[in-house]
């Protein structure tokens, strides 16, 4: 072999293991499931909640996984409403006639009128989409409503169920917190 073509080879067989070596990666660690991302409409005061509500998560959880949390919540308190009227032929009450129904309901406060909403993106797992989607139908079916004012009612929900709990000092997986919303709301 002449040597030109022997310092290609090895060339090419350098470049080679260079690209198949252990690299670490930039940006998102990766999940087991990959999340896809809702965009939904948030106040200035719900983006502050949500960064409150992240020091207050227990440590086997992070900031990402507050709208999973929050869908979960949601989705378990309709679940609960529709077996309050499941003899009847209805999803919702009779008296719930529009969301500030709904929030005064669940003794929730109401969401400011005048605050200006900004579009962002959450990421979501796609089991919670699906869910949220049903949710979202439902709600809007109902009142009108839009997937912004869908996902901040679970907020509003999150934050009261984090307020009443002692999670900060507890090591819980995301999946066990899930199974704890869906127990509470039993």
């Amino acid at each position: 072999m002449s040597k030109k073509k022997k310092e290609q080879n090895e060339y090419d067989a350098a470049t080679m293991s260079a690209l198949l070596k252990e690299k670490p990666r930039r940006g998102r660690p990766p999940r087991k499931v990959s999340r896809q991302n809702v965009y939904v409409a948030l106040r200035p005061g719900e983006k502050e909640l949500i960064n409150e509500m992240a020091g207050r998560l227990p440590a086997g959880l992070a900031r990402a996984d507050l709208a999973d949390l929050a869908v979960t919540i949601l989705n378990a308190h309709l679940e609960a409403l529709r077996r309050a009227v499941a003899g009847r032929n209805r999803e919702i009450p009779e008296g719930v006639t529009d969301m500030e129904s709904l929030y005064l309901l669940w003794d929730l406060p109401l969401p400011p009128r005048q605050a200006e909403d900004r579009w962002t993106s959450v990421r979501v797992s796609p089991q919670q989409v699906i869910e949220l989607g049903r949710v979202h139908g439902a709600l809007n079916a109902a009142f009108g409503a839009s997937r912004s004012e869908t996902f901040s009612l679970g907020l509003v929900l999150l934050d009261r169920y984090l307020r009443a709990g002692d999670f900060e000092d507890s090591e819980i997986t995301l999946d066990e917190m899930r199974r704890n919303i869906q127990e509470a709301s039993n």
